[in-house]
Formats: C-alpha cells, sequence, structure tokens
C-alpha cells in the first residue's frame, strides 16, 4: 500500500524532533507545508498560527494542537523519531499525542483553503509549543489573536481522544507543602537538640488519606483528588535535615478549587506551611447544548460528548466555548512504542474538514438569532 500524503505528512512531523521548549524546525516544517499549498501563515514564537477565510466577516473557530513531545523515554522497541509506516501504524514519539491531530488539522486547512466555496467565517489553525510544560504557546497565540481579532467564538482542542467529543476537562492545581526543623551533625543526634524535618514531613504525610477524594461526584468529570506526589528532604548523609517539602496534584472538578484544597491540607497538617505553585489550568466546560457540541458530535457520529482529567490547551479556554476531539487514544500517551494508525489519522482529517464549516455555520446562525 503507497503511503498518502496525509501519511507521509505525519511521518515527516514525527521524524522532526521537537522537545518542549524547542519546536522551532518543527515550526518551520509545518509553517513550510502549509505555504506551500496556499495556507496563510504567521509564526507566533515557535507556535505557527494559520488563517483560511475571513473575507466576508463571521465568527472565528479556531482549531489548536501542539507539536510538542515529552521526551521519548526508557522502553522503545523502534528509534521513536524514524516515523516509518510499518503495516496499519506509525509507531513514533508525538504520533498519537499529538502529531496525529496537528496532521490532520493541515491536512484539513489545506483542502479548506483550496476549495472554491469561501467559509462562512473564518478559521485559524494553531500549532502550539510548549503544551507539554507551560503552556506558553497557546497563551501567546490567545493574546495575538485578542490584538488582531478578538477571541475566538469557538475552539476545538485536538488531542487523542478516539475522536469521541469532549465538552468539560478538569483543571490542574499544584500546592507545596513546607516544614521548618532545626539541624545537626547526624553524629549528635543523641546529645543535641534538633527537629528532624524529613521525619515530621513523612509522619504528617503518612496520615493523609489515600487516595484523598473530594466530596461530590461532576456528571462528567467524577471524582476530584489529590495526591502526594514529591517529597525531598536533606542533601548530606551526616546531617539532620532541617527542611521537607512536598508537592501535591489536586486534579480539580468544580465547584472545587484551589482555595479549598489550601484550606483542607492546612487543616489536616497544622505542623506544615502550605502554599500555590499553580492554579491557572482551571476546569473547563461548555453547555452541552451549545452549537459547537452539537455540530461536533453529528461529524463525529457520537451521541453524547465525555468529559476528560487528562489536560491540555483547552485549559487555557476558558470563557470560549470549546471541545477536544482527535484521532489516537490517550492511553498511547507518553508511553513507549506510541502509535496512530492509517484509519484514526485518515478518520481525524475528515472530522476536522466536515466540522469547520459546519461550525462556522451554525455558530453565525446562532449569532443572528440573539
Amino acid at each position: 500500500m503507497s503511503v498518502s500524503e496525509l501519511e507521509q505528512l505525519l511521518a515527516d512531523l514525527v521524524r522532526v524532533p521537537s522537545p518542549s521548549g524547542a519546536e522551532g524546525p518543527a515550526a518551520d516544517q509545518a509553517a513550510s507545508w502549509l505555504s506551500e499549498r496556499g495556507v496563510a501563515v504567521e509564526r507566533v514564537g515557535d507556535s505557527v498560527v494559520a488563517r483560511v477565510g475571513g473575507a466576508s466577516g463571521g465568527p472565528l473557530l479556531l482549531l489548536n494542537t501542539h507539536l510538542d513531545t515529552v521526551g521519548a523515554g526508557e522502553g522503545w522497541t523502534v528509534d521513536p523519531l524514524a516515523g516509518c509506516w510499518e503495516g496499519d501504524r506509525l509507531v513514533g514519539l508525538g504520533a498519537n499525542d499529538a502529531k496525529g491531530s496537528a496532521a490532520a488539522m493541515m491536512w484539513a486547512t489545506a483542502h479548506l483553503a483550496g476549495a472554491s466555496a469561501d467559509l462562512p467565517g473564518t478559521l485559524v489553525l494553531a500549532l502550539n509549543a510548549c503544551e507539554e510544560t507551560t503552556n506558553a504557546g497557546m497563551a501567546d497565540v490567545l493574546a495575538y489573536l485578542g490584538e488582531s481579532h478578538g477571541p475566538p467564538d469557538a475552539a476545538v482542542t485536538g488531542e487523542p481522544t478516539g475522536l469521541e467529543v469532549v465538552r468539560a476537562q478538569a483543571g490542574l492545581a499544584i500546592l507545596e507543602l513546607s516544614w521548618e526543623g532545626r539541624a545537626c551533625h547526624a553524629a549528635h543526634v543523641a546529645r543535641v537538640d534538633h527537629a528532624n524535618a524529613l521525619l515530621a514531613a513523612a509522619r504528617d504525610l503518612a496520615a493523609l488519606p489515600e487516595p484523598w477524594v473530594l466530596e461530590g461526584v461532576h456528571p462528567l468529570l467524577g471524582q476530584s483528588t489529590m495526591a502526594v506526589t514529591v517529597l525531598q528532604a536533606g542533601e548530606r548523609h551526616n546531617q539532620i535535615p532541617d527542611r521537607a517539602r512536598a508537592v501535591v496534584d489536586a486534579r480539580l472538578a468544580p465547584p472545587h478549587d484551589a482555595a479549598e484544597c489550601v484550606a483542607l491540607l492546612e487543616a489536616a497538617l497544622p505542623g506544615a506551611q502550605v502554599g500555590v505553585r499553580s492554579e491557572r489550568l482551571v476546569p473547563v466546560e461548555t453547555p452541552a447544548d451549545h452549537p459547537l457540541v452539537t455540530v461536533a458530535l453529528e461529524c463525529a457520529g457520537r451521541e453524547g460528548a465525555s468529559g476528560s482529567s487528562t489536560l491540555s490547551d483547552m485549559a487555557l479556554l476558558a470563557g470560549v466555548p470549546a471541545v477536544k476531539c482527535g484521532p489516537g487514544l490517550t492511553a498511547r500517551s507518553h508511553a513507549p512504542d506510541e502509535f496512530l494508525t492509517r484509519t484514526e489519522l485518515d478518520q481525524g482529517a475528515a472530522f476536522y474538514e466536515r466540522l469547520v464549516p459546519a461550525a462556522l455555520v451554525a455558530l453565525a446562525t446562532a449569532e443572528v438569532g440573539r
């Protein structure tokens, strides 16, 4: 079976290393591919922004996914950057998360740019940097759009969902705990007054619920949780540590937030100082009856939307009607021998090509009906 242009595109994207924070070569490659097919392209740092339509006004629909990947890690049975199709699969770093979505969105954008009929609005494709780390690429793209057009009227985030339509995504709060003690030489612990911060932290943390599940169940996102994921104390074998630090990962569904987590931790850990490292990745949810959700379900052939506890750049779309949907399966992400199939890739590209004009029509009709 010959490799189609779409399949070749995914293979080429996989072959260009794009660790988070160093996406420049991948952005160059994507921008060149789109430009060669007549799509207007701009660079926003190491993110790529492409625009189609807009001559007659109308709503703006943002398709967004990311170019960056995590590290390959151990356990691969093939070269993670070879980008070779073997049978029905391309096994490679980022093939599933999320260069499959990137290739499918690029393909759909190029096809729509070459269509004779004008779109009833504007399509903007954003291929973002730094999704796996800081989400800075998405933040930069949204700032750029705000200056040039205003916020999007709706957005579709490409992530491996098996083309299930996700309309709600949990948020993330990262909390920090710290304990202070008094140091001394380890040889003098029986004679010198001291306070071992490591032991204080260990005793406190061992008393916490495991798992720690907050009250209530969100209908799409399920339960909110807190998990201790990091504990650090001491640097030398011969010194009693006077400081200890732990990190708590909180996956939050409405109505829970970081402030509630701080209050719970302070009550459970009176000997620790509790602070918030990050709370900007808030939960997002689009109403079930929003036109974008309705059209996405129709185009994907699904009966109902779902929720996701896995984070993505959708977290920065609070206030913008958005769904998350793309080819591949989330269970393959960040795993050895990550892969995407030909069928998944082809169906993803067809989904985006159907969705864009249908969503723009629905958004324009909804605006007129207000």
